[in-house]
């Protein structure tokens, strides 16, 4: 069994001048074919006139430390660094990042992406901003 820290970020579309995002964080022990056990999640807000990779290194970085170094790895899809290689994300983070490959890891990324997205839906709704595609 392995802990990694799957990694989601749901919105990054400009609304009203902003980006709004919400970075969800989920801590799992997994086997290759499913979740063992969800240890935490967890999930920041922000906004922000700019979405460069900058600002979503940075982010991410404050996000992790909400979780510790007690976990293997970061696991994140593709696209969440506007495609950078993962080997130059790793060197940035400090700790390796791996794109889904296996069941169990493929299904953290599911419950990541459940988390930032309804989170996200929610804030939104309160808020009261108007948007077509949610």
């Amino acid at each position: 069994m392995i802990k990694v820290l799957a990694i989601d970020i749901s919105g990054r579309h400009q609304e009203n001048d902003i980006f709004f995002r919400v970075y969800a964080g989920v801590l799992v022990e997994i086997k290759a074919d499913r979740i063992v056990h969800v240890e935490k999640i967890d999930v920041m807000v922000k906004e922000g006139k700019s979405q460069k990779l900058r600002d979503i290194i940075k982010e991410v970085k404050e996000f992790i430390e909400k979780f510790g170094k007690e976990f293997d790895y970061i696991l994140c899809e593709r696209g969440e660094f506007f495609n950078t290689s993962k080997d130059v994300i790793s060197s940035i983070l400090r700790k390796e990042v791996i794109f889904p490959k296996t069941r169990g890891e493929l299904e953290a990324i599911n419950i990541a992406h459940h988390v930032s997205y309804s989170v996200r839906k929610l804030l939104i709704k309160e808020r009261g901003i108007n948007i077509n595609y949610l």
